[in-house]
């Protein structure tokens, strides 16, 4: 007879095409796995009723067996189509999420013979409602459907400066729940501090705890045929001020530019989470508006230069930003866009083993 597995189980946002947000799961994904069997919660938002969910179910299901079909035929894929298809592949191959599901109409089910040691909330921003979450949705990002004694909560992320008052009620109530809390932001430590009166420690999002050479086994010789690059990846549209800065760069290094997620880049546009941290990996320089590329440029030592985000009607964000600045003792060149500062990497790369042993430490002891 089978005996069940229990498995520590991690809830955070299911974005299946979004760089950081697959990257923190799987970086997540590995460290758990050093404690036994670890799986990631498939959690279903925005689903009113079962025949949505159905429905959601089954145009994925279609869409992924039609672009792997058209793959296997060697038919010419666009970008888009690409992209998609990398993002498949990492998913399927890194990402365990097929034995626990939660939605807000039917609750948690589970595979047979599959139980749950601890639920793990984090990272990303699990708990940043303005992404469109109801109140049920965002009850479930905090674990309202598991035992209070099951939860613990790494690196989680709510990515606003402020509560609304509408919702504070509901972090009072749930976050209460949660045994040990730790957050990825100082300021998101200390609006929990302050509304639900309960301690909570900062520590290193998940991807800062894979050392380069881990992170090495992801690459899929992407590069390997390129010429000397610098490498921009924004979330925004980037500024007419931005672009000649970046092109500046280039042509006083004599360096390509690589750009991710910008069409006028197909080949680059097409690059799936494998890529997108091995594009990282061989640059030479770094432009961004993006939080995650930030960590990955400081995991391979890269110098890097963070713009303000261009995106209209997107709340201020920037929060994560600034506790990454002072971890590090970075300049903040944020405000002065023609501004590049290079990284005394040495110094960082000592940093960033102490706040390692930190995290790590503080993990194991909520585990136990």
């Amino acid at each position: 007879m089978q005996k069940n597995i229990e498995y520590y189980s991690i809830l955070t946002i299911n974005d299946p095409t979004n760089y950081g947000n697959r990257l923190q799961n799987y970086a997540l994904q590995q460290v758990l796995s050093t404690y036994g069997p670890t799986t990631t919660i498939k959690q279903y938002n925005w689903l009113p009723s079962r025949a949505a969910y159905l429905k959601q179910r089954l145009s994925t299901f279609l869409r992924t067996k039609m672009l792997k079909l058209k793959a296997s035929l060697n038919k010419p894929l666009t970008p888009s189509e690409h992209k998609l298809y990398n993002f498949i592949k990492f998913n399927e191959k890194y990402i365990n999420d097929g034995l626990i599901s939660e939605t807000s109409f039917d609750g948690v089910r589970k595979s047979k013979h599959t139980e749950i040691k601890k639920v793990v909330i984090g990272s990303d921003q699990v708990w940043n409602y303005t992404f469109n979450l109801s109140n049920e949705d965002l009850k479930m990002r905090m674990g309202a459907d598991f035992p209070a004694e099951k939860l613990i909560s790494y690196a989680a992320s709510i990515g606003l400066d402020s509560i609304e008052i509408s919702k504070q009620e509901i972090f009072k109530e749930y976050i209460s729940r949660i045994q040990h809390i730790s957050m990825r932001e100082k300021e998101a430590c200390e609006l929990i501090e302050s509304i639900c009166n309960v301690p909570a420690t900062l520590v290193l999002d998940p991807t800062f705890l894979m050392t380069p050479e881990q992170w090495n086994h992801l690459f899929t010789g992407f590069t390997a045929q390129k010429k000397k690059y610098i490498l921009t990846y924004f979330l925004g549209e980037p500024t007419a001020a931005q672009e000649e800065i970046i092109n500046q760069y280039s042509r006083d290094h004599n360096c390509d530019i690589l750009r991710i997620n910008d069409e006028r880049d197909p080949e680059t546009y097409a690059a799936g989470p494998c890529e997108f941290v091995e594009l990282i990996a061989n640059s030479e320089f770094v432009f961004t508006d993006s939080y995650h590329a930030c960590c990955f440029s400081i995991i391979f030592d890269k110098d890097f230069k963070v713009f303000n985000r261009n995106t209209k009607g997107m709340k201020n964000m920037n929060s994560r930003m600034r506790t990454l600045f002072r971890y590090f003792n970075l300049t903040d060149t944020m405000s002065e866009e023609d501004r590049i500062v290079l990284r005394d990497t040495l110094s960082h790369k000592k940093r960033l083993f102490e706040l390692q042993q930190e995290s790590k430490e503080w993990l194991n002891a909520a585990l136990r």
